[in-house]
């Protein structure tokens, strides 16, 4: 039960970079749209969540600091929208694969 959470907010995060890609013409969505892509497989294949908490903390950072240093001036809505989509996704994500590698974890031992 615990992998299907963090693998739905994957989902979401390609499904919403797919979308930013398609209306925007920067290249970081391009990235993020790759990261959480491989990720999601990476949990859904290996069950390596390990990398769902690793992606959760590196796109939580990396979209903060988006917000602070560049604000949102400038950024249409739909872009304001998917950037907070981009910012707050990443925390459940981390805790969800957390729970979801420890459940792993205990079925292995």
């Amino acid at each position: 039960m615990n992998k299907k959470v963090p693998l739905s907010i994957l989902i979401a995060l390609v499904i919403a970079n797919a979308t930013w890609v398609a209306t925007s013409g920067h290249s970081g969505p391009v990235i993020a749209l790759i990261f959480y892509a491989l990720v999601a497989f990476l949990c859904w294949r290996r069950d390596h969540f390990q990398a769902g908490i690793i992606a959760g903390v590196v796109g939580l950072g990396i979209h903060a600091y988006e917000l602070v240093s560049w604000g949102l001036a400038g950024l249409r809505t739909l872009d304001v929208g998917l950037l907070f989509i981009n910012l707050i996704l990443p925390i459940p994500l981390i805790y969800f694969s957390y729970k979801a590698y420890r459940e792993i974890e205990k079925m292995r031992k």
